[in-house]
């Protein structure tokens, strides 16, 4: 079993989704926000307060937009946090959102990908109910054809002729 200590655990940047050891990232100055309590680095603070009006990074991962409000990180609710949470070995997975109140504020920044094929898979059963396409074509072999397509792919022909 791995020893828990600031320099073993591990917490990702939601602006640029780069990672630190607790140790590095409070020695390189990363806050974290009161209000969604994502960990960010100051060159992300810097980036979103100039280019986005100072929102907090983590609507990228589902987050409702909200004004960055930033502040130190507690490191004793962390380490309180890995000890009741911690995975076993020392390959255990990386820390990616700490102390959500409500499970509705609750998230993995992965769960996006989720959504993402969840969406994907509406619109392939959308255009599934297509309509298919019936065209006339010109084959070498068969000459003169109807032909019926979805969405590009071929469903069936007929020689015309």
């Amino acid at each position: 079993m791995a020893v828990i200590t600031t320099s073993t655990v591990s917490i990702r940047c939601a602006g640029h989704n780069g990672r630190a050891t607790l140790r590095e990232a409070v020695d390189a100055g990363w806050r974290m926000c009161r209000i969604c309590r994502t960990f960010i680095c100051p060159k992300c603070i810097q980036e979103f307060d100039l280019k986005m009006t100072g929102a907090c990074p983590s609507f990228i991962f589902g987050i409702d937009r909200h004004q960055l409000s930033p502040g130190p990180i507690p490191i004793e609710e962390v380490m309180l946090f890995v000890e009741t949470n911690k995975s076993e070995g020392i390959t255990g997975g990386l820390l990616e959102a700490l102390f959500f109140e409500d499970e509705q504020m609750g998230f993995m920044p992965f769960y996006a990908a989720v959504e993402k094929k969840a969406e994907e898979e509406e619109k392939d059963d959308e255009l599934n109910l297509e309509p298919p396409k019936i065209q006339e074509e010109i084959w070498s072999s068969f000459g003169f054809v109807m032909t019926k397509r979805r969405r590009g792919k071929f469903i069936t022909w007929e020689k015309i002729g």
